[in-house]
C-alpha cells in the first residue's frame, strides 16, 4: 500500500508514522484485501493537532476522515477509527447487495482449437470446431451498473456479467485496455 504522510507546521515522530502505516495497511486487510493509497496529513491547529486522512481505494472509491485532538497521537487515532468505519460500513454494503441479489445460474466455457498430435504432418483442418478446455460456473447477481464497476474493482477477473436492476436484462462490465471500465447495455428487441 502507497501510504504518504505530511506534516504541516511539526515534526511527525517515526513512532507515529508507523503506527498510522501500521493501521493503515491492517485496516485494508481486513476490509478491503487489495493494495490502495493513502495519504495523511498531521497539522497543529491552535492548542490541539488535526490530522486529515484520505484512502482511495482500488475501484475508485475516495473516503476522508478526520480527527482534532489535544494531542496528535489521539487526533491521528480518531481520523483513523472514522476511515476505519467508513471501510467496514463500504466492505459491508457491498457483502449485502452480494447476498441481497438474485443470483440465476451459469456457465463460462474457454474455448481452444483441437491440437491432433497424429496430423501434425497435414495441414491443418479449418473447418474443425474449437473445444472445451476449462468450464467455471458462477451466478448472475442483480446490481446496478455502478455497483457491477464497484465488484469489477474489488475481484480479480477482467468482467462482471450482471442483471441490470432498472430492467432486468443482462449487461456486462469489463476493464478496458485503457484501465477504464466500459459498460455493455444490449438492446434486445
Amino acid at each position: 500500500m502507497n501510504i504518504q504522510i505530511a506534516s504541516k507546521g511539526i515534526d511527525v515522530s517515526p513512532a507515529l508514522q508507523d503506527r498510522i502505516k501500521a493501521r493503515l495497511e491492517e485496516m485494508m486487510d481486513k476490509y478491503i484485501h487489495r493494495d490502495g493509497d493513502a495519504q495523511v496529513a498531521i497539522s497543529r491547529e491552535g492548542t490541539g493537532f488535526r490530522t486529515l486522512c484520505s484512502v482511495h481505494l482500488p475501484s475508485g472509491a475516495t473516503m476522508e476522515a478526520q480527527g482534532n485532538a489535544h494531542d496528535g497521537y489521539a487526533a491521528t487515532d480518531e481520523a483513523l477509527e472514522h476511515i476505519e468505519k467508513r471501510l467496514r460500513r463500504y466492505s459491508r454494503r457491498l457483502k449485502d447487495h452480494n447476498a441481497a441479489a438474485k443470483k440465476e445460474a451459469f456457465s463460462m466455457f474457454i474455448l481452444e482449437n483441437p491440437v491432433n498430435d497424429s496430423d501434425q504432418d497435414e495441414a491443418p483442418d479449418t473447418n474443425s470446431e474449437p473445444i472445451v478446455i476449462a468450464e467455471q460456473s458462477g451466478s448472475v447477481k442483480t446490481m446496478t451498473p455502478g455497483m457491477a464497476a464497484l465488484e469489477l474493482g474489488l475481484a480479480d477477473t477482467g468482467v462482471v456479467i450482471f442483471k441490470n436492476a432498472k430492467h432486468g436484462q443482462l449487461n456486462v462490465v469489463f476493464k478496458r485496455s485503457d484501465g477504464n471500465i466500459g459498460w455493455i447495455d444490449p438492446q434486445l428487441d
